[in-house]
């Protein structure tokens, strides 16, 4: 455990250190930049807008908020710093902003219907085994740190075994990605290939946009949401903003912090 928190303190640290000096708790930035941000399973975006330093525009998709930064329709994305890293090393257009409006940090879970506790509870082995063994240290790594081309998973099947369905949007490459031919790849899959085994259970994935996260499992069309967020922060956001009423969540399998994207041509004169 000790040696996985480490590892994900070192990758955060692969930004420049500006990246986490902001203005404090002080949240009162212009109100007048437009923000794109994935949907937020249990806030609005006007809820979203008091912590994040500017107008929240939600988007149920990654490329479309792209799309909307690319023309000018927002100033700037908030995401993680591992997808912004992800999003400038594939286009010159995007930039990190130096100067983050205000400094949030996020543990990525598995959302479960609260009455599937025992397959929660597996979860929660599964991801605690794979800390304890240095698992995750070494896809942490490989998906993230180094940033190595993204390829497809491949999840073995197991003959005879239950298969969980299991929830991926794409909308937060490389750690949920879903390559251009429909193929799941990235860190939050090689997690669930691992995760698989060790719940000797098989593990169908199902693509679904960011904002359909909560009706999907509350539907029965898929058993886990692979991801929802979880602030790590002292902030004032509530604990629940990602999560959805009626579900419980795992353990957290990886942390990182809230970074913010822009236009590269504006960057030295917005920042």
């Amino acid at each position: 455990m000790k040696k996985f928190l480490i590892t994900i303190i070192f990758s955060l640290f692969l930004f420049p250190i500006s990246l986490i000096t902001g203005c404090g708790n002080d949240n009162t930035a212009d109100t007048g930049t437009r923000i794109g941000a994935i949907s937020q399973l249990n806030t609005t975006p006007e809820q979203a807008a008091k912590v994040a330093g500017g107008e929240i525009n939600f988007f149920e998709n990654f490329n479309s908020m792209q799309m909307a930064l690319a023309a000018k329709n927002i100033d700037e994305i908030q995401t993680y710093g591992s997808v912004a890293k992800y999003m400038t090393a594939n286009n010159s257009d995007f930039a990190i902003k130096e100067t983050q409006t205000v400094k949030l940090v996020d543990d990525f879970c598995c959302a479960l219907r609260e009455e599937d506790s025992a397959l929660k509870n597996s979860f929660d082995m599964a991801i605690d085994s794979m800390k304890a063994d240095g698992t995750l240290d070494s896809l942490v790594e490989k998906y993230i740190t180094n940033l190595e081309t993204p390829l497809p998973v491949d999840i073995r099947k197991i003959d005879g075994a239950e298969t969980i369905r299991v929830g991926v949007t794409g909308d937060l490459p490389p750690l949920d990605l879903v390559l251009a031919d429909g193929q799941p790849a990235g860190f939050n899959t090689a997690v669930l290939a691992e995760i698989s085994k060790r719940i000797e259970k098989n593990i169908e994935l199902v693509q679904i946009d960011s904002g359909a996260r909560a009706a999907a499992l509350t539907s029965g069309q898929v058993d886990v949401i692979f991801w929802v967020v979880v602030p790590a922060d002292d902030s004032e956001r509530p604990k629940n903003f990602d999560t959805p009423e009626g579900v419980s969540v795992t353990t957290p399998y990886y942390q990182d912090m809230v970074v913010n994207v822009n236009l590269a041509t504006l960057a030295s004169g917005m920042n």
